[in-house]
């Protein structure tokens, strides 16, 4: 994860609370019946989740088993360690909340998104916040 040279300066140790946030989701529209009824905006739910506390850019990350939501985590059958989204291209985005608190949105907070392909697991990938 990088952010531009220019607001790196201020953002990344301007307050020791703040986090980056680090979210995947498979990149297809959820069922849209079911979507208006749960909530979801037809987006499938972020399969890995992560947060680190108060990181200098450019920041490394990798996503593990150890950051599987609860929904990515789900099997396509009991037999099988297959995950139901395996094979999909995923969408990363990534938060540097300034407070660090996921659940607030701040003017100061910066968003960036990149995609990712299980194609090649290996190729590095950079999402500029």
């Amino acid at each position: 994860v990088t952010m531009p040279p220019s607001l790196s300066k201020d953002n990344d140790q301007s307050n020791p609370n703040a986090a980056l946030y680090v979210t995947a989701r498979p990149n297809r529209p959820d069922n849209v019946p079911a979507a208006i009824l749960n909530g979801t905006r037809g987006k499938p739910p972020p399969v890995l989740a992560a947060r680190y506390p108060n990181p200098a850019f450019p920041f490394e990350i990798k996503l593990t088993e150890a950051d599987l939501t609860e929904e990515g985590a789900a099997r396509t059958t009991s037999e099988n360690r297959r995950l139901w989204w395996d094979g999909e291209e995923l969408i990363v985005s990534a938060r540097w909340d300034s407070d660090g608190i996921a659940g607030t949105r701040d003017p100061t907070d910066l968003v960036g998104r990149g995609m990712a392909s299980n194609n090649n697991k290996n190729s590095p990938r950079v999402v500029e916040v």
